[in-house]
């Protein structure tokens, strides 16, 4: 899963407000600043930034090579100013480092993920020592460094990077609770929601502590999942996670029955809040970024139902599909009801396979009625109004 908060792009605004940029344009230097050489050490450092900048943004062959170049030509430049009493040069050389990592986080060799590692370990002293309680962005730019720390770490995947980058969140929300940034609810819940992803990458998956990181973002989200298309996609994703850290659970084999039935309870309570808010986004046309979501959600929902509660698989695959049962889960698509279809005659096949033992000789007869309700159901959606598929 995407880390949430880090998208790899350059720091081209990493000045104090009423200040030029060092990426994008000359500042003002006093006459002790221009006697040291500072400003011509400063343009440099400016000129070969600002030259990495363009030329990720032209996408052309070779650009990132050149960009690195001329990243580590800016950190050079930046490294002979007199950064440690100019609170300037300091951000200064900060955004290089993190622009030179975020350019190497999206490598895919391992060599180059390290020296990502590295780059933001530079920079992160250096944001430290800058004064948060001036200037908030120097803060929420010091959360970050932590957070792509961590995206780089996980991407490199091995037992160690792992608990190392479960560290380096760790250290984002400390960081995020102490200073301007603490009152940022985005930032907080792009904190937990990677936390809640990277739990489930260890082995075996850390999913109880996965489950109850998602747990707490939902009940972050919730208030604004209706008006705020972020709080809403965070809240799916939340509600997705949740869904793979019960799965996880449950292929453990739980040792308390009473557990994993609550577990379940809840698991069918957060797929059907999921598929109702993505239904909601829908009426106003704006979910695009939750189709994908929204057909995992009822993918997961039918086979909960079929291993839970078979029974209930077809009133909840019509609850999503047919618009004539007003369900506030409804969201027809051509995606939804071809998993639909595939849902139930996986199930009906599944059922027929292992269902005389599973129910036994004396409840043959309810067998036999599931299977009926998932055939009328199947026909059902086969003739819905709109284009006619195939399972």
């Amino acid at each position: 899963m995407e880390a949430l908060g880090h998208n790899g792009a350059p720091f081209t605004n990493l000045m104090p407000p009423n200040e030029e940029s060092p990426l994008e344009g000359k500042t003002t230097l006093s006459a002790s600043e221009e006697n040291s050489g500072s400003d011509a050490l400063l343009k440099a450092a400016q000129t070969h930034m600002q030259q990495g900048i363009d030329l990720l943004s032209t996408g052309k062959e070779g650009a990132a090579q050149e960009a690195l170049e001329n990243f580590d030509k800016a950190i050079a430049a930046a490294q002979q100013l007199p950064w440690q009493t100019n609170e300037k040069y300091r951000w200064l050389l900060a955004a290089c480092w993190m622009n030179r990592g975020e350019l190497l986080s999206n490598a895919d060799d391992g060599a180059a993920l390290a020296e990502a590692v590295r780059s933001f370990d530079e920079a992160i002293p250096h944001l430290e020592s800058l004064p948060h309680d001036k200037e908030a962005q120097y803060h929420g730019t010091l959360v970050m460094a932590w957070m792509s720390r961590s995206h780089v770490l996980r991407t490199l995947a091995n037992p160690d990077a792992l608990t190392e980058a479960l560290l380096s969140l760790g250290r984002a929300e400390e960081v995020r609770k102490t200073g301007p940034a603490s009152n940022d609810v985005g930032l907080r819940a792009s904190i937990m929601i990677n936390r809640a992803a990277l739990q489930l990458e260890f082995t075996p998956p850390n999913a109880l502590e996965s489950l109850q990181e998602a747990d707490a973002l939902i009940e972050l989200t919730s208030p604004d999942e209706d008006k705020q298309p972020m709080a809403a996609e965070l809240g799916l994703k939340a509600r997705h996670l949740f869904c793979r850290a019960v799965d996880t659970l449950m292929q453990a084999g739980p040792e308390d029955p009473a557990q994993a039935e609550e577990w379940l309870m809840r698991t069918t309570d957060r797929i059907e809040e999921a598929l109702q808010l993505a239904a909601r986004w829908r009426e106003q046309n704006e979910t695009p970024a939750f189709e994908k979501l929204q057909v995992e959600f009822f993918r997961f929902g039918c086979h909960l139902y079929l291993v839970s509660q078979p029974h209930f698989l077809a009133e909840f695959v019509l609850d999503v599909l047919d618009a004539e049962r007003a369900s506030p889960m409804h969201a027809d698509s051509k995606e939804l009801r071809q998993a639909g279809l595939e849902m139930l005659a996986g199930a009906n096949q599944a059922l027929k396979q292992r269902g005389p033992a599973t129910f036994g000789a004396q409840r043959m007869d309810r067998l036999v009625e599931i299977i009926q309700s998932l055939d009328a159901a199947a026909e059902k959606v086969q003739n819905l109004p709109g284009q006619v598929l195939v399972a």
